[in-house]
This record gives structure tokens, C-alpha cells and sequence, in this order.
């Protein structure tokens, strides 16, 4: 039987309304915040709340999406109040929340004249809007898929025949932002998994991530190499400083300051970049199973006040997430395993070890760079719990040398970094033109990457 693997992609398109009130929109998502609040205060008050105790004048379904999402909240507010972590339960009014519907009762999609239109019903056979979407070159190419996939799967249920589709439209989101309303959908693909073959350890850091590759066949390593993005740190600290400098002159706005928001997108950007980076590199090895650390105990408890901000601004989570779906789209599989002393143990002998910053040194004389160590330890506990393969098949595997790319600040083209002239034949950085270009970088630096062991 074949493995199907859903991924999951969210194609974001802003919508252009040319039917309808823009007005209703903007009552509709105030409504949604209300049902939203109404079910926090039931549930805070310890009532249970059902979709018939809230009356709204928006879809049903809507409204249930809506109803679901505020009890989700909820329970993640539980969970951290059990550990101590949760303060208080916010609840925000007349904030706009965004309108989550279903796909064919709340929002429909279909292709005309070469645009994907839309249409959103906001108040059932009264109110709705209708336009069109406008979408990145690459997104639009899915959610046309997706479009063609799921008329095509209604088409053969209707004559008895079960079809799954390759790519599926689900749930969306219709979001307001600076005056502009954008339609986030979501977009499951089913993938089939082939045979594992090969699996790699993915071990994430502050300042960057180690990759290693083994071949489960042959038992050898096949690749190792390091992503060095320590300008993340750099910008943390940029804006870091800022901050404290502005509070010791006595702001307490950063939103009156004009830049909140700023640090997050640059970081946001910078992690797409990495993230995209290594799959894009991973997707050469058909059939691969990806492993990573299950670092969400990491933050548990007081580690002091400078260990506690280094922890609170390392981005990692986010990185593990986007390297998950980016690969998982791919078709490859990726499990978590346990964290603990992954840097500080030999994956030749199995004994701790001592790491000094980026040294790892073994009683037994191995000796190397701790990350990519630590990529290896990572690698080999998800191949003996998910693939069964017994410790003693990595006891005698050689480590090769390694390659190193590293993220500069004068290619990120974020606040605080000078842009560097782009390739020959690129004029201008349009998001389209910056990501080629980087990918020109990325083959010409992996071309003379430095080794080391």
C-alpha cells in the first residue's frame, strides 16, 4: 500500500472586490469577532457551548469555523495556564477578526477570462461580494491546480466514482490589511511517499542549521552541510538595541515609533529564505525521510535573564515549521525526535562528550564541529525509532567533510544591510529577480565552498 502524504500550503491573493459592499465586509469581520469573543466568555465562565447557543447572521458553517476557532484558543490557554505561563485570556473588541469559511458554503473560486474569481457569502441569499484574486506567479499556478483538481472530483462523485484529487481547496480566510482585503487559502496536496532510501538529520541553531545525509543502503554518509544565517542574530540585536535605547529615553510606544512589524517581516523573510534554501537542495534525494528535534520544552523554566532573551528571540520553531511544509510538499516525510544531548554526544562511540562553542571533542579522540554532530546524533535516533535500524549500523560509519554556506548581510536586502549588486543580466530586485539571483549565488558559492571537518 502506498503512503499518501497531505501537505498543507496556504496561497495568499489580494482580493479585488467588484460586486458588493466592501462595507459589508468590514461588519462581517467585526461580526466574527464578536461570535469569537461571545464563545471565550462562555467557555472562561465554564459554560458549554454549542453552534446553537450563538446566534450570528453570518454563514453557518462560517459561524461554526468561527465557534471552532475560539474553542482552539482556548484550549492552548488552558494548556499554558497548567504550566504557568499564561497571564491572562485577551479578549479584543470591535478588532476585526478574520472571516475563516468553507470552501463551496462560504467562499466559492472558479477560472474565467484567465483570472481566478471569487465570490464570499457574507450574509446567506442577501449579501455577498464578488471580484477577482491576485496572486504570485507560483501560487496562482496551485490554486489554478487545485481549482481544476477539486471541479473535477465533484464531476466524478456525482457519477458514483471516488476520486482523490492531487491537490484539494479547503478552508479560507478573508483578511483585512491596510485598507486592502486578502483571501488566504488553503490548499492540501496529496503526495505519494517513495520508499525511504535515504534519511537526513536537521539539526536547528541560533545562527544556523547542519544537514546531514545517509544513505540507508550503502550505510554511508553522502552529504553534510552547514547554513550559516548569523545575520539573524545580528538583526535581533539591531533592533533589540534600539529598543532599549528608546525606553531609556522614555518611549513605551513601538507602534507610535513607526517600525513594529519591521524586525518580524526581515526575520520572517530571512527564515523563508533558509527554509527554501535547503529544500530546495534536499529534493535532489528521491525517496528521503527527514528528521529534526522536538525543541518545544526548550523555553520551560528560568535560565536567567540573558540565556531567557537568547531563547525567547531564537526563531526556531518558525524555521522547523517552514522547512516541515516546504518539504512535506515535496512529498517528504518529516518526524520529530528527542532533544536531549544531541551536541554533546560522539555518534561514532555513543560516550558524552565536551563541546566548547562550535568544538565537539570525544574521550575516545573524535573530533568535530559540534552542529554537524549534533545533525548526526538527530539522524540516527529517528532511523532506530521510526526505521528500526539498530544502533550497531552506525558504529562504523566514516564522516566526511563537510560544506559551509553562509547567508551574508549584504545579500539580505533587509533594514540595517546594504544590498550587493545583483548577478550580470538582473536590474532589479522585484521579489521574482532577488530569488533567482540568490539561487545564481547559492550554485557559485557551493561550487567553492570550503571543507573542514
Amino acid at each position: 500500500m502506498i503512503e499518501i502524504l497531505a501537505a498543507i500550503k496556504t496561497a495568499i491573493g489580494k482580493a479585488i472586490i467588484e460586486e458588493g459592499d466592501p462595507a459589508k465586509v468590514d461588519e462581517a469581520l467585526l461580526e466574527s469577532r464578536r461570535v469569537f469573543n461571545e464563545v471565550l466568555i462562555k467557555l472562561l465562565d465554564g459554560e458549554k457551548v454549542s453552534d446553537k447557543d450563538i446566534q450570528s447572521f453570518l454563514v453557518d458553517n462560517t459561524k461554526q469555523r468561527i465557534i471552532a476557532k475560539a474553542k482552539e484558543t482556548f484550549k492552548s490557554f488552558k494548556e499554558l495556564e497548567e504550566k504557568g505561563e499564561a497571564e491572562e485570556l485577551r479578549i479584543y473588541e470591535n478588532k476585526p477578526l478574520p472571516l475563516r469559511m468553507n470552501f463551496g458554503e462560504g467562499y466559492n473560486l472558479w477560472i474565467n477570462d484567465g483570472r481566478i474569481w471569487f465570490r464570499v457569502t457574507l450574509i446567506p441569499r442577501k449579501e455577498y461580494v464578488k471580484g477577482y484574486l491576485q496572486f504570485s506567479k507560483e501560487q496562482e499556478e496551485i490554486v489554478r491546480k487545485a481549482i481544476e483538481e477539486k471541479k473535477k472530483a465533484i464531476k466524478l462523485r456525482k457519477q458514483g466514482i471516488d476520486y482523490t484529487p492531487e491537490y484539494d481547496v479547503t478552508i479560507a480566510e478573508l483578511v483585512k490589511r491596510k485598507g486592502e482585503y486578502y483571501l488566504h487559502i488553503t490548499i492540501t496536496r496529496n503526495v505519494p511517499v517513495s520508499s525511504i532510501r535515504y534519511a537526513a538529520g536537521i539539526d536547528v541553531n541560533e545562527d544556523n542549521v547542519a544537514i546531514t545525509v545517509y544513505d540507508l543502503t550503502t550505510r554511508e554518509v553522502v552529504d553534510s552541510f552547514i547554513v550559516d544565517y548569523a545575520v539573524i542574530k545580528f538583526i535581533r540585536h539591531y533592533w533589540f538595541a534600539i529598543r532599549k535605547r528608546l525606553q531609556e529615553h522614555g518611549a513605551k510606544s513601538k507602534r507610535k515609533l513607526g517600525f513594529t512589524g519591521k524586525e518580524h517581516r526581515q526575520i520572517e523573510y530571512l527564515l523563508h529564505l533558509v527554509s527554501r534554501r535547503v529544500a530546495d537542495y534536499l529534493s535532489k534525494y528521491q525517496g528521503l525521510i527527514v528528521f529534526m528535534e522536538d525543541l518545544n520544552s526548550i523555553r520551560n523554566g528560568n535560565k536567567g535573564k540573558r540565556m531567557n532573551r537568547r531563547l525567547h528571540s531564537w526563531p526556531f520553531r518558525k524555521l522547523q515549521l517552514f522547512l516541515k511544509y516546504k518539504l512535506e510538499w515535496l512529498g517528504v516525510p518529516v518526524k520529530f525526535v528527542p532533544p536531549e544531548d544531541t551536541s554533546r554526544r560522539c555518534p561514532l562511540c555513543g560516550v558524552l562528550g565536551i563541546r566548547h562553542k562550535k568544538l565537539f571533542t570525544c574521550p575516545n579522540g573524535h573530533k568535530g564541529h559540534a552542529d554537524r554532530n549534533a545533525s548526526v546524533n538527530i539522524l540516527i535516533r529517528g532511523c532506530v525509532l521510526y526505521l528500526h535500524v539498530p544502533y550497531s549500523a552506525f558504529r562504523s560509519m566514516k564522516l566526511p567533510n563537510f560544506r559551509m554556506w553562509k547567508l551574508r548581510r549584504d545579500e539580505c536586502g533587509v533594514w540595517g544591510c546594504v544590498n550587493q549588486p545583483l548577478p550580470a543580466g538582473v536590474e532589479s530586485h522585484t521579489a521574482a529577480q532577488r530569488q533567482e539571483a540568490e539561487k545564481l549565488r547559492f550554485q557559485q558559492e557551493e561550487a567553492a565552498s570550503f571543507s573542514l571537518r
